[in-house]
């Protein structure tokens, strides 16, 4: 499993670091998503683009209409998972809310993930043709409480090799490297429940149905995208990326595009099969 290329958290300095706080405080979670770190990769990248989107996210606009616009009716629901049934597969009383924690951080990232993406991609001239959707008042609004620290990525090399196996199951391309969604590197944790989830997920992740489902999910939610710039300056410079960095980036996007809506709905469908609290 290759890691996909980022600026972790730990290593950030400079306008880098002060963007990954602005982060945290908007997103109202404690950590960086990989769409971010991933981009902090291309120098000057991520402080231009978060100059540009910034004010929308310090009013709160754009994470409203991004968590406003979610909806996972479409998804086949998880059958309900009892405290017996999670004992057996590992998770016992004090790791539940652990669980419960990084489930609600994914969804509560990930619409808005797929807002900043869309944007980006027009910023650099992708996504502007055809009819435009409808203009969306944006509202400022109050964020919620932050969520509380989830434990880390469990690395790929203290994983047993059939752990390695059930995350391969989840396995995409980004930018030409291998990448397996957070959510599940994160869940590695507790091994029997991350199998149990690749059993009922993996055969939905190449349902035809399922996968266009996800598609109207990311829809939805990215057709604000231009709502959300036309109350934003435009740039002052051009973003400072090579033809060919603008052509990894947008790869990059595109396969965000496809496995943040997945985060949203999977996500939602765990926490909705887990036990109340």
């Amino acid at each position: 499993m290759t890691a996909l290329r980022e600026v972790a958290e730990a290593e950030a300095t400079g306008d880098v670091a002060f963007v990954y706080e602005e982060i945290r405080r908007t997103y109202a979670v404690p950590y960086v998503s990989s769409l971010f770190r991933h981009l902090a990769v291309y120098p000057g990248l991520l402080p231009w683009t978060w100059g540009i989107l910034r004010p929308a996210l310090l009013s709160g606009a754009m994470q409203r209409l991004a968590w406003e616009r979610v909806d996972v009716a479409e998804l086949p629901p998880l059958p309900r998972l009892s405290r017996e049934a999670l004992a057996r597969l590992g998770v016992d009383a004090a790791s539940l809310p652990a669980i419960r924690t990084v489930c609600e951080s994914f969804t509560r990232v990930s619409p808005i993930n797929l807002v900043v993406a869309a944007c980006l991609a027009r910023l650099l001239g992708e996504g502007q043709t055809g009819a435009e959707p409808a203009v969306v008042a944006l509202e400022p609004a109050d964020l919620p409480a932050p969520l509380p620290a989830m434990p880390g990525m469990v690395p790929a090399a203290e994983m047993p090799p059939e752990t390695r196996a059930v995350l391969a199951t989840f396995e995409t391309e980004l930018a030409g490297e291998v990448f397996v969604p957070g959510l599940w590197r994160i869940l590695a944790h507790w091994p029997g429940f991350l199998g149990s989830l690749s059993t009922s997920f993996a055969p939905l992740l190449r349902d035809p149905a399922v996968l266009d489902a996800c598609e109207r999910i990311a829809d939805r939610i990215t057709a604000v995208a231009p709502s959300v710039l036309a109350t934003l300056d435009p740039p002052a410079e051009p973003a400072p990326l090579t033809p060919g960095e603008t052509a990894a980036v947008l790869s990059g996007i595109r396969t965000y595009r496809g496995t943040s809506p997945q985060m949203v709905g999977f996500g939602t469908l765990i926490l909705e099969a887990l036990p109340p609290d």
